[in-house]
């Protein structure tokens, strides 16, 4: 077996570290997973455009960029892991894999900043759309969108200027200076909390003042304030950047990889779930249909009808508009019967399209 002096000098040979143990195999799993769930959520998202024959819009085009910035992300992961040494000490990893992994990191920041702001955006301009009346909604959207954006561009910033020259982030044999990495990655990190609740509570106001029974308000409210879920992955990954060393940077970057990667990963299935209702009605129909109970109450072979003369027909009886006839089995049946044909319209409004504010079925009901 080579020495760790002998694997230093094959410089010119890309190592493959095969990840075989927990620290390298167990955050690849994860966000590996966590992976395909965000693909399957863009799907159940596209899946709701396509029932409600609508094209993409400006909030898709900001997930499908955050998709695909993502799964870069989890590439420079898998790449810091099998040919960067990532889960080993810095002892067991060529030193050209170890500069290998520090270079890696620097991009890998910069495209946890923008994927954040891409999926921020979408729910921001999805706010935007489902409660466009209101004017203090549409200025609280832009204000929040400025702070995401300038927050994305000082985590990009801080990325590529920390340490100067940028050479110096892997070099450290070059004249260089490099700032307090600890307190730059607490600044983005509760600065990136801070837009997380603005984001997150932005939509409360409004959910409150709906005219819907209280259980299915409840219901909207952990629909969208699933977020919260984001800020306490936000708060664990700080947690793990702040225990990173750059004299062990292979062995003690896995947390902080894991936690880069899963953040916006589940931040893309969280602005995904408010649009998937279709997708689970279709998946699940007996749990979470939306389609009401049609006001037909079917019971014999015929339909109760109104005659002519007062009496009723027996059999079933329709409602229509919420009035229902009631008919006692001794009532009267004398007189012409007056037969009609009746189309009944049924037409579900999604929560979007309804703006939020009108949480009815729309029944319309005609005479042929």
């Amino acid at each position: 077996m080579d020495k760790p002096s002998d694997r230093r000098a094959k410089a010119d040979i890309m190592t493959i570290y095969p990840a075989d143990t927990p620290e390298t195999l167990n955050p690849l799993i994860v966000t590996t997973v966590f992976g395909v769930v965000a693909l399957l959520s863009c799907v159940g998202r596209l899946y709701a455009l396509h029932a409600r024959k609508q094209g993409f819009r400006e909030e898709e085009y900001c997930i499908a960029a955050a998709l695909f910035l993502t799964y870069v992300s989890l590439g420079i992961q898998w790449a810091c892991v099998l040919h960067g040494g990532t889960g080993r000490h810095v002892g067991d990893v060529n030193m050209p894999d170890v500069v290998l992994t520090l270079k890696l990191i620097l991009p890998f920041e910069a495209l946890y900043g923008l994927t954040l702001m891409f999926v921020k955006l979408a729910v921001l301009r999805f706010y935007s759309r489902v409660f466009a009346p209101s004017s203090w909604v549409t200025w609280s959207v832009w204000v929040t969108a400025a702070a995401v954006v300038m927050w994305m561009v000082s985590v990009v910033l801080e990325t590529f200027l920390l340490c100067r020259p940028l050479a110096f982030n892997w070099d450290t044999t070059i004249d260089g200076v490099c700032g307090d990495r600890n307190a730059v990655f607490m600044i983005a990190g509760v600065t990136n909390m801070v837009t997380d609740f603005m984001v997150l509570l932005l939509p409360v106001p409004c959910i409150l003042k709906l005219q819907m029974p209280a259980g299915q308000k409840i219901g909207l409210l952990l629909v969208f304030c699933m977020g919260i879920l984001i800020t306490a992955i936000s708060v664990v990954r700080l947690q793990s950047l702040m225990i990173i060393s750059f004299d062990d940077p292979t062995w003690t970057l896995p947390m902080g990889l894991l936690w880069s990667v899963l953040e916006p990963e589940l931040a893309i299935i969280n602005a995904n779930l408010p649009l998937m209702r279709r997708f689970f009605a279709k998946l699940i129909p007996k749990m979470l249909s939306s389609r009401s109970k049609s006001s037909v109450e079917r019971g014999n072979s015929s339909i109760l009808l109104r005659t002519i003369g007062g009496g009723y027909m027996p059999g079933n009886k329709v409602v229509v508009g919420g009035d229902s006839s009631k008919a006692s089995e001794g009532a009267s049946t004398t007189g012409i019967i007056q037969q009609r044909s009746v189309r009944v319209d049924y037409e579900d409004v999604s929560d979007e399209e309804a703006g939020l504010c009108h949480n009815d079925n729309h029944t319309r009901v005609s005479e042929v």
